[in-house]
């Protein structure tokens, strides 16, 4: 029996999942664990790859991952081997399916091509589905009685058909075994991929946004720690020393549970042995206690998101908020326990919220500690309970439709685009209040998260100044830099133009040359936020420094004076400019050395353990060396080999502060 499982990416710009298919890797190795009989299984990430198998091989089964960013990209070939193996059983799951009646009803109506849905996790039912048809059963059959965990479509009566016996769920991650170690990844290694893991699933938290707030992921599965070791013991010996390669794990809440931390300590033997992996990506739980004592053992950005600090808004999304005082004490620990920066998430026009419960959220979060704030337009999310009708109603959403980020492919003449809804409006939040706030949101993305202005903040927090006054001051004082006037107008105009009321308005508009052509060049389609991040940050970082320096030595001055202020942010300036790396990744011959003058030895100030110290003890007149690592430039190049676009991968550097391996060193001359 032939098996295709896809999970494909778009790659017109950049690569927007450039891990290993873990999804659909872990559907395979389960299907040739449980299934006694020989199986010819093919997973697939990249399309070409695909149109290239499909010469010479046709599947029996085909199986396709439903995620917002690929859903139509695997649809569309999902019908392409329809139309030559007619006979072919086409499976789709994964989180972008509905979970309402009608909502299933359309899916099925405009995709024909598909014969059976699965609900939740997808190991179980799909090996049930291959085990019937090696038994002799045909798509017919199949579609008539689907197995446990799926359901399918009546056409001629036009209802769904759900399958008796609820939703099966494994027991324990282990039946997978060590998948790297036993080289069943390798092939997307080898292309460059970065390793995915998986050492717990599921969620005991219930929030009406999010997918895995179904009561079905509240029980939770574990992977032992003996077979993990075994994987981390493979890749840290095939990536030795690879800091461009990431580990991700596909783990929510991570720290949360006991059988985290024996996670965490063979991550940490493995990075000791082998230098890798320096950059982890993982969710974090939400415990104070438990993220600082798991930060002790491994260093990846902790996020203890917050969402909203309105309490009727949480209680509209049915979701518990750790008290502010902790979060603060957290946020100060960290700072102090690990030197790591900390983030947290917004979300945007939650039901309920309103423009000036939202600002309040804001400026308690700014002056929290946290240094990195990353805000969402709240997306409506297939087979959430926030993307329910009743919900719908209840808050008169006010929906739109946009690109995913990059997300949009042109095969054999055919334009693919996968898009996304977003509530941009409610009962209580207008459409002009969401654009005003996403206004703020371009200065809180630009200024505040931006790693290369901490030690800034830094400065300021150290005279008491709050940082909801310095970044709303540098908000008002935009128009007064015509660079930055100029590229905030740019991202308000592309914040309203990316929203078409309809699915079917945006691929009308996105159909015509000169359009498609504007994704194409990356003018149009990408994620604003993020894109607007790196603009600044690349091409008007002089600007951007010069505005962020205005306003804190205005903020400053009324405390300390302002010849004082004026000559300490004189040295913060000489310091922070040599933080514009974009020559780097642009030109080769971009000055590795040069020497400094400082009256405030910033450096020694920054790697300081004292709390109480200001700057200003730190006056010493001294002269530096700013250097840059030989090895620099090959690492840039790798990063954007692996992302396979140079301004996406300056865009996630950027984004998740990053970027810091590839500022200079601060040699102390004589």
């Amino acid at each position: 029996m032939k098996i295709a499982l896809l999970d494909l990416n778009h790659i017109t710009r950049g690569v927007h999942t450039n891990t290993a298919p873990l999804g659909i890797g872990l559907i395979a190795r389960y299907l040739q664990k449980e299934v006694d009989a020989g199986l010819d299984i093919r997973m697939f990430k990249q399309a070409d790859k695909v149109s290239a198998a499909l010469k010479s091989w046709l599947p029996d089964i085909l199986g396709i991952s439903q995620y917002s960013w690929n859903s139509e990209l695997n649809l569309h070939f999902a019908k392409l081997i329809k139309t030559l193996n007619p006979d072919c059983l086409v499976i789709a799951g994964g989180p972008n399916l509905d979970s309402a009646e009608a909502g299933r009803v359309k899916y099925f109506q405009d995709n024909p091509a598909v014969d059976v849905c699965v609900a939740y996790d997808g190991e179980i039912p799909f090996a049930e589905i291959a085990k019937r048809m090696l038994k002799g059963e045909n798509r017919a059959e199949i579609i008539k009685k689907p197995a446990a965990g799926s359901y399918s479509f009546d056409r001629p009566g036009e209802k769904i058909i759900a399958a008796a016996g609820g939703f099966p769920r494994l027991e324990s991650l282990d039946v997978f075994g060590s998948v790297y170690a036993d080289g069943f990844f390798d092939e997307f290694l080898d292309q460059g991929y970065h390793p995915f893991l998986q050492t717990h699933r599921g969620c005991p938290f219930t929030c009406a946004f999010c997918h895995t707030g179904d009561t079905y992921y509240c029980r939770m599965l574990f992977q032992s720690p003996e077979i993990f070791k075994k994987d981390m013991e493979y890749l840290g010996k095939r990536l030795a020393g690879r800091h461009d390669i990431t580990l991700y794990l596909a783990n929510t809440n991570m720290s949360l549970f006991k059988e985290d931390f024996a996670i965490a300590e063979i991550i940490k033997e493995t990075q000791e042995k082998y230098d890798w992996p320096r950059i982890i990506n993982v969710n974090s739980g939400k415990d104070p206690e438990k993220l600082l004592k798991m930060l002790s053992i491994i260093n990846f950005q902790p996020a203890l998101a917050l969402q909203t600090l309105t309490p009727a808004v949480l209680e509209n999304v049915k979701r518990k908020n750790i008290p502010l005082e902790d979060y603060i004490a957290f946020q100060r620990e960290v700072l102090k326990k690990t030197g790591e920066t900390s983030s947290t998430e917004l979300i945007l026009a939650l039901p309920g919220e309103t423009r000036e419960s939202f600002l309040k959220t804001v400026k308690e979060v700014l002056n929290s500690g946290v240094q990195d704030i990353c805000v969402f337009t709240l997306m409506n999310l297939k087979g959430t309970l926030l993307a329910s009708a009743a919900y719908g109603e209840r808050f008169s959403y006010l929906l739109r439709h946009r690109i995913v980020p990059r997300q949009f492919s042109l095969i054999d003449g055919v334009k693919i685009f996968d898009t996304e809804e977003v509530i941009v409006g409610t009962n209580t939040l207008s459409f002009k209040d969401y654009l005003d706030i996403r206004g703020l949101c371009f200065t809180i993305t630009a200024f505040f998260s931006s790693t290369e202005l901490i030690p800034l903040k830094r400065l300021l927090l150290e005279y008491g100044v709050l940082m909801s006054d310095w970044i709303f001051g540098v908000h008002r004082r935009l128009k007064e830099f015509p660079d930055l006037k100029a590229r905030y107008e740019e991202f308000m105009l592309e914040t309203e133009k990316e929203l078409f009321s309809t699915r079917e308005e945006l691929i009308k508009f996105f159909d015509r040359a000169e359009n498609f052509q504007a994704l194409r060049s990356g003018r149009l389609g990408d994620n604003l936020l993020r894109k607007y991040k790196c603009l600044t940050l690349s091409y008007d970082y002089k600007t951007m420094l010069k505005l962020a320096i205005a306003e804190a030595d205005r903020l400053l001055g009324e405390r300390i004076g302002r010849d004082k202020s004026g000559a300490i942010l004189n040295d913060m300036n000489s310091y922070l400019k040599e933080r514009e790396v974009r020559d780097i990744f642009e030109n080769s011959n971009f000055n590795i050395s040069k020497r400094i003058k400082l009256n405030y030895d910033i450096p020694k100030w920054l790697s300081s353990a004292n709390e109480k110290s200001r700057l200003e003890d730190f006056f010493a007149p001294r002269a530096y060396t700013v250097v840059f690592d030989q090895n620099v430039k090959a690492r840039a190049k790798n990063i954007v080999k692996a992302n396979k676009d140079l301004e996406l991968s300056l865009q996630i550097l950027y984004r998740d502060g990053n970027i810091r391996d590839f500022w200079p060193k601060w040699e102390l001359n004589g």
